[in-house]
């Protein structure tokens, strides 16, 4: 694992898939001894990495990668006041004066620099984005920046002996934080979700390159017209989605369900909780989501379901179809700032406020925690119970496809 030392900076706005990527220079050699400690203590390059390999098991690599993104934007701002490296710069050599600056830095801070100013340092991307009036970091993400850095400091202090200070130690603004989490997406208006599963993608298109542009092609073999539906009736995460197995489609207890899990190699669940069965609505099956898992299992030629969705570099299935997904709601006219397929969540935890369910119920669908004392007693809700508050959903008034897909079976 390298550090930063010369950075090249690139920063990928959004709360869950914010990423830096750099130039790396690995900062080791053969003795494992050197840049434990500086003359004032231990340094980032050796608290970095003992903090990482600790919690390595526990994140997917998507999160492991964020978390070093985060530190590693950190020294490349830090370097450029004094240009230490991380095997130089101790931790007690930020101040909190340093540590506020830093916070302010953030607030100006430039999404996608990378693609908008490749080559520029922390404080020119900045200063470029000001003078462009570019989009900056939300609040939410400048206070997971910020976070991370306490966090750091916090393993320090308890599994490395680290005596000094945690400049950052309540810096985040937590009140804000939660309300621009809650505003980062909006569900989908019901026309939105009207004008996309009436698209071409499900009435007819030109062809899966071109599945914007009305045709003849129904492409019910692709994993672009499943997932938004599997979406829409379960609030299920992209990623949940594009790495089921065929196996993970099965019958329980008279109920077709979803089971997700970590039974593979290429599988990630974002938390405990993700793993869990979900049921599958009636309307899924009859637009013949069985009947492609069926035909799946008798060809056999891959025991994913969605094989046609190939891992992107940061091994997941999630980021190249998201972006396609983008591309598609554009096209259409829907796409706005705070759309995304993340929205079909919030649809979902919309249609179970509509019914009246319980949040705690709810949440659990989607493979959340309320947090609350009293879930954690008892064994949870049945599958039986997740089928029961599922169906008393319709989507008949969204989902206006029916006819076009029997005519087509």
């Amino acid at each position: 694992m390298g550090y930063l030392e010369n950075a090249e900076i690139i920063v990928k706005g959004g709360f869950e898939d914010e990423r830096l990527i750099f130039d790396e220079v690995d900062s080791r050699t053969s003795e494992p001894q050197l840049a434990v400690t500086g003359a004032n203590g231990i340094t980032f390059s050796y608290a970095i990495e003992k903090y990482l390999q600790d919690h390595k098991t526990q994140w997917t690599p998507k999160q492991y990668n964020s978390q070093e993104a985060k530190l590693n934007y950190f020294l490349a701002y830090a370097s450029e006041d004094d240009g230490l490296s991380s095997t130089q710069r101790p931790l007690t050599s930020i101040t909190t004066a340093q540590a506020r600056e830093y916070k302010e830095h953030l607030q100006v801070t430039p999404t996608n620099a990378k693609k908008i100013y490749p080559g520029l340092t922390p404080r020119q991307s900045a200063a470029a984005a000001k003078d462009d009036d570019a989009t900056v970091f939300s609040t939410t993400t400048q206070n997971n920046y910020l976070q991370c850095l306490s966090t750091l400091y916090g393993f320090a202090s308890t599994e490395l002996d680290y005596e000094g200070k945690n400049p950052f130690k309540g810096r985040g603004n937590s009140k804000a934080a939660k309300k621009s989490q809650r505003d980062q997406r909006n569900p989908f208006s019901k026309e939105q979700l009207q004008k996309l599963f009436s698209s071409p993608l499900y009435t007819g298109c030109k062809s899966l390159s071109r599945c914007h542009i009305p045709g003849t092609l129904i492409p019910r073999d692709s994993h672009k017209y499943w997932v938004p539906l599997i979406g829409l009736c379960t609030g299920m995460r992209v990623q949940e989605i594009l790495q089921l197995y065929l196996e993970d489609v099965y019958e329980k207890d008279g109920i077709s369900v979803l089971d997700l899990n970590k039974n593979q190699t290429d599988k990630s669940l974002k938390t405990p909780q993700s793993k869990r069965l979900v049921p599958i609505h009636k309307k899924l099956i009859e637009l013949g989501f069985l009947n492609f898992v069926r035909d799946k299992k008798t060809t056999n030629t891959s025991p994913r379901l969605f094989e046609d969705a190939k891992l992107a570099s940061d091994k997941t299935y999630s980021s190249t179809f998201s972006k396609w997904f983008s591309r598609y709601l554009k096209n259409l006219g829907i796409k706005t700032d705070k759309t995304s397929f993340h929205s079909l969540r919030h649809n979902m935890k919309d249609f179970f406020r509509q019914i009246e369910e319980s949040d705690e119920l709810a949440e659990n669908f989607m493979g959340r925690s309320t947090g609350s004392t009293g879930e954690s007693y008892g064994s949870g809700f049945s599958v039986e119970r997740f089928n029961k508050a599922l169906h008393q959903i319709k989507f008949t008034d969204i989902l206006l496809i029916d006819a076009e897909i029997k005519q087509h079976r």
